[in-house]
């Protein structure tokens, strides 16, 4: 028995150190051509001198570099088990909005209607797939359960949406989204059942070979990227929730996610108390007030540990969550308070 379980140990790390590869490989070979295939596709971030101050035209194929390399690996684990539904839904979806990121990137769409289309999306994904709805919320600081009921399915593709909208607004300088997916997928790969591990090993690939590239200017992640990775995420998250809230509580997840969404929900106040649409750009987000106090690459390292490191640290001690949640609040709003300096040569401003 000893000898089976050593070799099925084996076997599932070289199957995993295989996916990884895999993934990475078609990542690496994305970016390697990422100027020619954006030039194809019309999808170039050029700079304006006011908010785009990159120095370069950048292609925008950070999406394409994650997105692929995720989609075939959540349409070969639909086909080869037996959760068929669920990972077609979620490949159909992130290939839909894979789709619309890349007509926003070349067309730039209004931004109601496509937060509209993405409700649309997220609602049919739940009427497809009832188990990706969030039907109840368990905390680990309370003994009961609240049940959501006729609730359900608009709470959950309000969240679905929420965090995608939260998540582009984030998307604003180099190595930040990608970064913080890659926190989320470690904390999957912690909680998620065992036939989902070959997706987030997938994702992890195509994450770390394309925030290579993202850290050197090479590409941007676009909206392509930042749609369809929260999507896909958001899903994932709540499968996952929904089958193992014993041990992963709602408000560990809401610790995973806490800093881009109070970020973007402070931001879009503050549009609205200026008389502003809520979903007008500016350059009041998070990434935005490091950038102005901090070199970009010090500016990095404190938006990941602030957003990442208490959702991770939590992952391991669930019982913690409520005061590492209290703990990113309050250096959040340190920062927030930090005095400005002068800003930074425009050089050094890549998105």
């Amino acid at each position: 028995m000893k000898e089976q379980a050593i070799g099925s140990a084996w076997h599932d790390a070289v199957t995993g150190l295989g996916i990884v590869a895999a993934a990475a490989a078609f990542s690496a070979l994305i970016c390697v051509f990422a100027g020619p295939i954006c030039t194809w596709l019309g999808v170039l971030d050029a700079p304006d001198g006011r908010r785009k101050l990159h120095l370069v035209i950048t292609p925008l194929a950070g999406g394409l570099a994650i997105g692929l390399p995720i989609l075939a690996a959540l349409f070969v684990t639909g086909s080869m088990s037996n959760y068929l539904p669920l990972y077609m839904s979620v490949a159909v979806a992130g290939f839909a909005c894979l789709l619309l990121g890349l007509l926003d990137d070349r067309a730039h769409i209004r931004p109601t209607y496509r937060l509209f289309l993405s409700l649309l999306l997220a609602l049919a994904v739940l009427e497809v797939v009832p188990a990706l709805r969030v039907t109840f919320l368990h905390f680990s600081f309370l003994n009961q359960v609240m049940f959501l009921e006729e609730f359900a399915l608009v709470f959950t593709a309000v969240c679905i949406v929420g965090l995608q909208n939260a998540i582009n607004m984030a998307d604003g300088k180099n190595g930040i989204v990608i970064g913080l997916c890659l926190f989320w997928c470690v904390e999957l790969l912690l909680f998620a059942p065992d036939h989902m591990r070959p997706v987030l090993l997938a994702l992890g690939g195509g994450l770390v070979v394309t925030l290579a590239f993202n850290l050197r200017g090479r590409l941007f992640l676009g909206d392509s990227g930042s749609y369809s990775l929260s999507f896909i995420i958001a899903l994932l998250v709540i499968y996952a929730y929904d089958v193992g809230f014993t041990t992963l509580p709602a408000d560990l997840i809401a610790l995973w996610f806490l800093i881009p969404v109070v970020d973007c929900l402070r931001v879009m106040a503050l549009r609205v108390s200026r008389g502003q649409s809520p979903l007008a750009s500016d350059s009041s987000h998070l990434h935005h007030i490091l950038y102005d106090r901090l070199p970009w690459r010090r500016g990095l390292a404190v938006y990941l540990g602030l957003a990442g490191v208490p959702g991770l640290l939590a992952s391991f001690a669930p019982g913690t969550t409520l005061a590492w949640a209290i703990a990113a609040l309050c250096c959040y709003g340190v920062i927030l308070a930090w005095p400005a300096r002068r800003r930074q040569a425009t050089g050094n401003a890549a998105k």
